[in-house]
């Protein structure tokens, strides 16, 4: 059976003893739920007597359970077992490696007291997401009507907004404009990015505008399918390896400047 103990709103505490049936699974689990509700991160203590032992249907009914709280794991904070168990100490302990964000620790039944103030303690703040460095980085040029971009990493929606932002000047003025694209370690974009409404406005005014669009170090695909299409588009597009950039450089008819890159 299984019951759930007094303790601070963001410990769940249970005692686990005699046969653990489904019931009792779905009983830590709602428990579980409600704690996480109500907390940014939660902890567990479990005191596992000798007696316990998890019955088929609460096998069952603990591996679907379990599987919807995979996406839950970063809001677990620290597992306080309680076992004499050789067997229930080591499945925590290795739990604890596979799910390295999760202090697991596992205690003596001697220690349960302890055990319990550890697994009591206010939970440490969920650690912020690092903000993704920009990806797309606009190069100075020594020449007014030579745009230049560099491209390391995943395109995202923020690089696509600061290019549209970028370019935009260019799009109103009279004349046009030629462009290099120095890539050098594109990995794609995000979907998010391709669906932007003023990327795809810019992209249709640009056919018109752009004479000479010069791309250093695409890859393989990227160089072949430029290749392929090039003959549908107005603008002169060529393709140069990275051994060539200076190449390229003469070709649209600039070099960079030896100013601070601008990053979004």
């Amino acid at each position: 059976m299984l019951e759930i103990l007094e303790s601070p709103k963001h410990l769940v505490a249970m005692k686990l003893s005699g046969s653990m049936t489904a019931d009792d699974v779905t009983k830590a689990y709602e428990a579980t739920n409600a704690a996480l509700a109500n907390n940014e991160r939660i902890s567990f203590f479990a005191d596992i007597e000798d007696s316990m032992n998890l019955t088929f249907e609460g096998m069952v009914k603990d591996v679907v359970n379990g599987i919807g709280q995979i996406g839950k794991l970063s809001r677990y904070y620290r597992v306080a077992v309680v076992t004499d168990k050789g067997w229930i100490g080591a499945m925590a302990r290795v739990e604890g490696l596979v799910f390295s964000s999760i202090d697991v620790k596992v205690f003596e039944p001697a220690g349960r007291d302890k055990a319990f103030a550890w697994a009591s303690e206010e939970p440490a703040p969920l650690p912020k997401p690092e903000e993704p460095t920009a990806s797309l980085h606009f190069l100075q040029t020594t020449s007014e009507n030579v745009v230049a971009y560099e491209v390391n990493g995943r395109l995202r929606e923020k690089d696509i907004k600061h290019a549209v932002a970028e370019l935009k000047p260019y799009l109103e003025r009279e004349g046009k404009f030629n462009v290099l694209a120095r890539l050098k370690d594109f990995n794609g974009f995000d979907l998010t990015s391709l669906l932007d409404d003023d990327l795809a406005k810019t992209k249709y005014r640009a056919l018109s505008k752009v004479e000479k669009y010069a791309i250093v170090g695409a890859k393989p695909w990227m160089r072949n399918l430029m290749e392929l299409i090039s003959p549908l588009f107005s603008a002169k597009v060529r393709v140069f390896e990275p051994n060539e950039e200076q190449a390229a450089w003469d070709w649209v008819g600039a070099s960079q400047a030896l100013l601070a890159e601008k990053s979004a």
